[in-house]
């Protein structure tokens, strides 16, 4: 007698049956099997009961799974290790229970998770399977329930009120749309304000470009100079006082350490692939689930791409710390554990941050089998795994104060370089670093003055949001999750919401309309605190703190 296992997709589907071996069949649901329908979903007068229907074109995937019963003593539901996924595996088992009682009696029916598809991975799995999570269920299904209720409320208002019947409303879509109308206005109330900043140049063996730090005693700020009428008064004098050459009152060299940044959860993913390669979240996350999935029947290449969490998974360090050695040298190597912040765990932080499945595959090795932008990403993800466990990289900063010789009084000028002493983690990353050997001088030399430099500055209005600063506000504020975030923004896109410009994010007249709208009369219900702790309400069920009715 066969096991069967089911997951979601048909291709993971085929790697994973490659894995098992004879003894198993493994068939995909292709992504959920119910939903709810559109009319008596969800009934409140009876503790938030929720009917379900079969998704159109899901009847051949059930039917091929309810076919397959027959020769299965054990039914394994091996869908993705997150709330949807614990979610997709109990619809599955509900609807063998309620509507193939007799073909699945006396047989178990079984959950395993994986967060990487490898075969030690799966058959590990496999091997010791649990119960499925009724509070990662629940928490589903509230999700569905109150994106129900919301969307479904207003959205038709929506409808009534303007014309077209595209528009929608919901818990997190219409906060972040209020957030990019929030921010054009501000950015059509902003005035500029002008200010100036000076500096000396000054020669020795090569031109020393320097800032002016104090004026008559007087720290300079940001807003010292707000006028061109104050800066030529000023500038008179510090020339007049500058003219006799510049003395050296000061040279401070420091050790500075830069360290690498931890690996990668997904909303960081999103936002470094966002200011690297100009990938939008959906195409970032379309890749990473490529690279998960493994391409043409092969092994995963990534770790699972749904994660809150910056740990590395504790099996995976020695094999990393072994490759650093191999490629460069143990005096790269640095031993470091990073730690979440959080000190609630829900779901999206039970596994790791995402890395490799396997360091020792290289990006290099991979340019024939992956398409441009997965190869982008699994170089970003390699990169930022290796350099997480190597030493920082050490710069000594040097620091210049020089007064005007004659008048030591008048003005202190600054002028600072910093040169590279050990490159650790940016031999990997290759990042551009300001490197260069500070001037030959010594304290108390007299320089020779050029010229004053004056430059005119105007404050800029606060920037549009683009993908990574959305991403990083909506995390910030605690809006979504960062598996929704790709959905959010497209979704707003798609409605004519908003309007892309040079990446950066202007919301539509119909999007002003929508959002000044909803903000008058439903501001309870789209500020970002309703939002946030209605994500750590679905956090609570997820660990059986709260539950679905509350």
């Amino acid at each position: 007698m066969k096991k069967l296992v089911i997951v979601e997709s048909p291709a993971k589907a085929r790697t994973i049956e490659k894995y098992l071996g004879v003894d198993y069949k493994v068939l995909a649901t292709i992504g959920h099997i119910r939903e709810l329908p559109k009319k008596d979903a969800i009934d409140p007068e009876n503790d938030y009961a929720m009917t379900y229907v079969t998704i159109p074109g899901k009847e051949e995937a059930i039917k091929k799974i309810t076919e397959a019963l027959k020769d299965t003593d054990e039914i394994i539901l091996a869908t993705d290790p997150d709330r949807e996924g614990e979610a997709i595996a109990w619809h599955v088992s509900d609807l063998l229970k309620t509507k193939h009682a007799k073909k699945i009696a006396g047989k178990e029916i079984k959950r395993a998770v994986f967060y990487e598809i490898s075969k030690e991975a799966v058959n590990e799995a496999i091997a010791e399977p649990r119960d499925i999570t009724m509070d990662l269920v629940q928490s589903q299904e509230t999700r569905r329930a109150l994106d129900r209720h919301f969307g479904f409320s207003l959205s038709p208002l929506l409808w009534r009120l303007f014309p077209s019947n595209n528009h929608s409303a919901g818990r997190v879509q219409s906060p972040a749309l209020r957030m990019i109308v929030e921010r054009e206005k501000e950015i059509e109330a902003f005035s500029p304000q002008e200010y100036w900043t000076l500096g000396a140049l000054l020669q020795k063996e090569k031109t020393i470009e320097t800032k002016l730090l104090v004026y008559e005693n007087e720290p300079v700020k940001k807003f010292t100079f707000g006028s061109k009428a104050l800066v030529e008064s000023v500038a008179s004098k510090l020339e007049a006082g500058c003219n006799s050459g510049m003395k050296v009152t000061s040279v401070v060299t420091k050790t500075i350490k830069r360290k690498p940044k931890s690996p990668f959860r997904t909303s960081v993913l999103m936002q470094q692939a966002s200011a690297k390669f100009g990938f939008t979240p959906k195409e970032t996350m379309r890749c990473a689930q490529s690279l998960f999935a493994g391409k043409g029947g092969g092994d995963g290449l990534i770790t699972y791409i749904r994660t809150d969490s910056i740990e590395i998974d504790a099996t995976k360090l020695p094999l990393i710390q072994k490759k650093i050695i191999t490629l460069y040298g143990e005096e790269f190597l640095e031993r470091r554990k990073f730690k979440n912040k959080k000190e609630a765990i829900n779901i999206q932080e039970a596994h790791g941050a995402i890395t490799p499945t396997d360091i020792n595959i290289l990006p290099d090795s991979l340019k024939t089998e992956l398409s441009e932008n997965e190869l982008k990403l699994y170089s970003l993800i390699w990169t930022r795994t290796m350099a997480s466990q190597m030493k920082d990289a050490l710069f000594e900063r040097t620091t210049i104060e020089f007064v005007p010789n004659n008048e030591p009084d008048l003005a202190v000028f600054s002028f600072s370089e910093q040169e590279l002493l050990f490159p650790g983690y940016l031999l990997v990353t290759k990042e551009d670093v300001h490197n260069n050997k500070p001037p030959n001088i010594k304290k108390n030399d007299v320089i020779d003055f050029l010229n004053l430099t004056k430059e005119q500055h105007f404050t800029d209005p606060p920037p549009r949001y683009n993908d990574a600063s959305m991403i990083k506000t909506l995390e910030e504020k605690g809006i979504g999750r960062p598996s929704t975030y790709a959905g959010i923004l497209s979704r707003l896109v798609e409605r004519e919401y908003i309007i892309s410009k040079q990446k950066r994010y202007e919301p539509s007249d119909m999007g002003r309309l929508v959002s000044n709208f909803l903000n008058s009369s439903f501001a309870d219900y789209i500020n970002d605190e309703f939002t946030s702790k209605m994500e750590g309400d679905l956090d609570a069920i997820s660990n059986g703190s709260k539950s679905k009715k509350e």
